[in-house]
């Protein structure tokens, strides 16, 4: 990150977007952590401390884009960076903001979609928020664009007073290859004396919408005239490709690799609004047109409208989502897309010969299945495992509802958490059927959220439940980080960056006044079970704060569990085949199976020593043993 310019740097996208923000002179930035976006505020983060640069951690994406926007109002340029669904909890702002404009500062907001959904609850595609917005979208293909493309985008912004969303997916934002890098900007960032004017839309918020749509039209006109989009491929010839994104990667590669001369590919840059006339140039006189993006068809639909207005001799056959040519889900590759050349080209599918067949059948019989689930000693499994077993005891059952985070594995832990959304919206959906008694519901609500969530996005929820007398039980699993992006500090952990003030959930809670609050530690499942048991039996809002512990949080930390008691297991006492209570259920990584003895064993250089599973056996099979 700090390399000079002219140097040639091996970068991902997002340490290469954090690199733009500090060559364009950003000078604040506003995040919540969420992958894939999560490095760009991190590594910016770190340049802070040699660059005048103020970065923050906000309390959800919706705080970060008003700081952000806040800072461009009083003259400061600014970047805001989140993933897809981040944008959905800033939307409503940002259908604000982008008819009142961001001010002399600029915003650049950096949104990171997640094709086929690795760490995400969906795969959305974030670009239809640029056409609802009427906002410019740029869409860089490798890293080098995507460093460079933030000084286009602050430009941008500065010059026309509106956001400008540059969007990166997984595979660009977490690859990695060479940059070339300009030299970070020197000059010093001050305040305006007066914040931009008039930063609302009353009276007139339709007169704002005039505006913004006349701002549009004037940069599709720029668009047209830069050299943001790129050509290359054979000239003259009947079929064009236009690609979006890491998609164009692809692209260039399945040409390659299936040696087709004559096709031309468009690198589309500027992904809305359209340069419509280099569309029109792109499309007329071609027989074939193939659209390559990720996700949904965004630009096959906006050419597809340009091209209803022509009137061409002869229209081109349109490919791509619309058709079934390319898949309308999941990510996309290089053999995705030379399948989809294979179609349009007329050229025969490749098939697998059976040698080929057999080796990939014996590749996959050499893969060991893993289950998605809880790091060994993870405090999370202990609180679905009292769940489980509080729900054995309630004769109506338990519901429980949750949302995204570390503790979202609990769908898949013999299926203890029954709904998973968006942040916050397992106490908004616990909220509802916490009314649902009238209606013939029989089964006890509970909800679960760890700290981060819950300052991001359960408080409205949490004071609606308490108003509305919801009857449910609020668990609240608290170890202090934002673990399931990197261990990010949130208001409740205790230990901040300089100048910031720690924000205790117990205090929040207890001025919400619910029926009933306890806080309990989630290494002891006995005492656990009980104080859930309890709480889901009274009626009203109830309030469990679970002081949880992150295990990879200690690791990072440098703790040691070398001084506790070692856990064993006891085979005289292990009933084996006739139980595996501890490795079918409880299911801890720490505890394997001992084929050869047929007997539950602990596998000692996993096992952080935690003592959870000693309760969960039946039989007193596992015990503490000296270090």
């Amino acid at each position: 990150m700090e390399s000079s310019s002219g140097s040639k740097v091996l970068m991902s996208g997002n340490e290469a977007i954090a690199r733009g923000a500090l060559e364009a002179g950003i000078c604040f930035c506003a995040s919540y952590p969420g992958t894939p976006s999560t490095e760009i505020a991190a590594a910016l983060m770190k340049s802070s401390q040699n660059h005048d640069i103020y970065v923050e951690w906000s309390v959800n994406e919706k705080v970060a884009l008003e700081a952000c926007v806040a800072a461009s109002w009083a003259g400061i340029p600014a970047l805001c960076s989140m993933k897809s669904l981040g944008l959905n909890v800033a939307a409503d702002f940002l259908l604000n903001v982008n008819l009142s404009g961001t001010g002399a500062g600029g915003v650049v907001l950096v949104v990171c979609d997640d094709p086929r959904g690795h760490s995400s609850s969906n795969e959305q595609d974030s670009r239809f928020y640029a056409k609802a917005a009427y906002l410019p979208l740029l869409e860089p293909s490798t890293c080098q664009q995507a460093k460079d493309v933030i000084s286009i985008a602050l430009a941008l912004s500065q010059k026309h007073r509106i956001p400008v969303i540059v969007r990166s997916t997984t595979r660009l934002s977490h690859s990695r290859s060479v940059v070339k890098l300009r030299e970070i900007a020197s000059a010093t960032c001050t305040t305006s004396e007066e914040l931009a004017n008039a930063p609302y839309n009353v009276p007139n918020p339709h007169l704002k919408h005039q505006e913004l749509g006349m701002k549009l039209k004037e940069i599709a006109q720029d668009f047209e005239k830069s050299k943001l989009n790129s050509v290359s491929g054979g000239e003259n010839t009947d079929t064009l490709i236009i690609a979006s994104g890491v998609a164009f990667r692809y692209t260039k590669e399945a040409v390659d690799l299936l040696n087709i001369p004559s096709v031309q590919i468009v690198n589309l840059l500027t992904s809305h609004p359209l340069p419509q006339k280099d569309v029109v140039d792109w499309i007329k006189n071609r027989q074939k047109v193939l659209f390559v993006e990720e996700v949904d068809p965004f630009i096959e639909d906006g050419v597809l409208a340009i091209a209803a207005e022509l009137h061409l001799d002869e229209i081109p056959t349109f490919s791509g989502k619309r058709n079934g040519v390319v898949p309308f889900f999941g990510e996309l590759d290089t053999n995705t897309v030379m399948d989809a050349l294979r179609s349009i080209q007329g050229i025969p599918q490749k098939h697998q010969d059976e040698q080929d067949l057999n080796t990939l059948k014996l590749a996959r019989q050499m893969l060991i299945p893993r289950r998605l689930t809880f790091c060994a000693g993870c405090t999370h499994r202990n609180v679905y495992w009292a769940l489980g077993r509080v729900k054995r005891r309630i004769k109506e059952g338990l519901i429980v509802t949750g949302d995204i985070g570390c503790y979202s594995l609990g769908v898949f832990y013999n299926e203890a958490m029954n709904t998973m959304q968006a942040m916050g919206s397992g106490i908004g959906t616990a909220s509802g059927l916490g009314q649902l008694e009238r209606f013939g519901l029989k089964q006890k609500v509970v909800t679960v959220a760890g700290d981060s969530t819950f300052f991001h996005a359960c408080l409205p929820g949490l004071v609606n439940a308490k108003h509305k007398n919801a009857n449910m039980t609020f668990l609240i699993l608290d170890n202090s980080t934002t673990a399931m992006t990197g261990f990010q500090p949130n208001p409740g952990t205790s230990k901040q960056r300089l100048g910031n003030t720690v924000v205790s959930i117990e205090s929040i809670v207890r001025a919400i006044e619910p029926s009933h609050f306890e806080i309990i530690n989630a290494v002891d499942i006995d005492a656990m079970i009980e104080t859930i048991h309890k709480a889901v039996e009274i009626d009203g809002l109830k309030v469990i704060l679970v002081n949880s512990v992150c295990r990879l949080e200690e690791q990072r930390l440098g703790k040691t569990h070398e001084e506790f008691s070692r856990v064993v297991v006891d085979i005289n006492l292990c009933k084996g085949e006739n139980c595996r209570i501890c490795t079918d259920q409880f299911s801890c990584l720490a505890i394997g199976w001992n084929e050869n003895l047929k007997k539950a064993e602990v596998i000692e250089n996993l096992c952080i020593r935690c003592g959870a599973c000693i309760p969960v056996c039946p039989h007193d099979a596992i015990k503490g043993a000296e270090p």
